[in-house]
């Protein structure tokens, strides 16, 4: 079953934001780890770390783009999204009211803000036209 436009543009998204924000933490680790202020080899290990991870899902998504979200194939990879931009959101969102962070986080966080709610939507509230009204899950 192909996938609607909506679903393939949110994947492409993700998969380049995953991307941008990934490179920077493994290439620049250093860079990175003391404009955060963690200059030290463990706060580079830590950074290239979240790099891994951050340009593993992003290549999963860009890989799946084809792939409807909310099917059950797809239910996988977009609750892997969810609770990544979940969590990377509450935890930036977190640091920034605490004011650990340089203000330019803040659009980080809004933008994680939205994927998450996109990724929500697409989860638990979105159907596909033409099929059975049931609730996901049930």
């Amino acid at each position: 079953m192909p996938q609607d436009a909506a679903g393939r543009l949110l994947l492409t998204v993700t998969a380049v934001v995953l991307f941008a924000l990934g490179l920077p933490l493994l290439f620049a680790a250093d860079v990175v780890a003391a404009w955060l202020g963690v200059p030290s080899a463990g706060g580079e290990v830590l950074a290239q770390l979240a790099a891994g991870g951050l340009l593993g899902l992003g290549v999963i998504n860009w890989w799946g783009r084809g792939n409807p979200i909310g099917g059950i194939y797809g239910r996988p990879v977009g609750l892997g999204n969810l609770l990544c931009f979940l969590s990377a959101g509450a935890s930036l969102g977190r640091a920034m009211v605490a004011g650990e962070l340089p203000g330019v986080m803040w659009g980080v966080v809004l933008a994680l803000t939205g994927l998450t709610l996109a990724f929500a939507w697409r989860l638990f509230l979105w159907r596909p036209s033409g099929g059975p009204r049931q609730i996901p899950g049930l």
